[in-house]
């Protein structure tokens, strides 16, 4: 057996989107992307295709791993193996040919994100000194227009707005992060103010059909309360697209806001760090 890693940046966004979805086929959670999608991914989420990695065993494509890269912080991310090439050790080569990677390219620390319940591959991660730092929800709901008008002055934020608010919000994981935010092209937000003075904003992301990477934010008031109607107000204004509300901190006080509104939990994702 013979296991060689190359560079990504080798193969075309449409060569790579087809090796990703042949590692995500039976996968927890599968998530299958177009190459439109997988190049905005790239774009959004600084993936350097030269520190991410193609894994060939036996001069045939067996596994995938990217790398993103801001500053001295590293992700790794889309690491996967095609189902007929595990259990040799390809996924722990690909982890530990990105580890190299980024610290060639002067990264100290590095992260990644993990669904909750793939003990192997969290296992692994912490085989090579990557600690748990956080567990975080995903939510989905479906559409749904019958939703009561919630009330309050409601205020539409353009991004550099928005992107301001983020910028002093808690600390987000990599996905919906201020860097994250500022290089997508679909970002949007709303401010409320409720009669009592409670007042928040959301942001979030709309690609038709979808609305995504949802960021709740109470600055008075109950979160709960301003969370729900800020919520309200977001599906009234979009209500026939479905909604995914990701890496939301399972301690989050606008949690009952969310499930207010029949968002479910879809899966949870654990995030992992190490210092490189």
């Amino acid at each position: 057996m013979s296991v060689r890693l190359i560079s990504a940046n080798r193969y075309t966004v449409g060569q790579l989107v087809e090796i990703y979805n042949q590692t995500r086929v039976d996968y927890l959670v599968p998530m299958p992307m177009s190459a439109d999608r997988l190049a905005a991914y790239i774009h959004d989420y600084d993936v350097d295709l030269g520190g991410s990695v193609v894994a060939l065993l036996d001069d045939e494509v067996a596994g995938l791993g990217m790398l993103g890269l801001r500053e001295k912080r590293s992700w790794i991310t889309r690491l996967g193996v095609l189902p007929n090439n595990r259990r040799v050790g390809i996924g722990e080569r690909i982890l530990e040919k990105m580890l190299e990677n980024a610290r060639a390219l002067g990264a100290t620390q590095s992260q990644l994100e993990v669904i909750t319940g793939n003990d192997r591959a969290k296992s692994l991660f912490k085989k090579h000194g990557f600690l748990e730092t956080g567990e975080y929800i995903v939510f989905r709901r479906a559409p749904d227009p019958s939703i009561a008008p919630p009330g309050g002055t409601l205020t539409r934020l353009d991004k550099e707005q928005a992107l301001e608010r983020l910028r002093f919000a808690p600390r987000q994981t990599w996905i919906n992060e201020f860097k994250s935010m500022s290089n997508a092209s679909d970002v949007f937000s709303i401010n409320l103010t409720l009669d009592d003075g409670s007042h928040g904003w959301v942001i979030f992301r709309r690609k038709i059909p979808t609305l995504s990477h949802v960021i709740l934010h109470t600055e008075h008031g109950d979160p709960a309360v301003v969370g729900m109607k800020l919520l309200a107000h977001l599906h009234l204004l979009h209500p026939r697209l479905d909604t995914y509300a990701e890496n939301i901190h399972d301690t989050d006080a606008h949690i009952p806001a969310y499930l207010s509104l029949d968002y479910f939990e879809a899966f949870r994702r654990t995030e992992m760090g190490l210092l490189l």
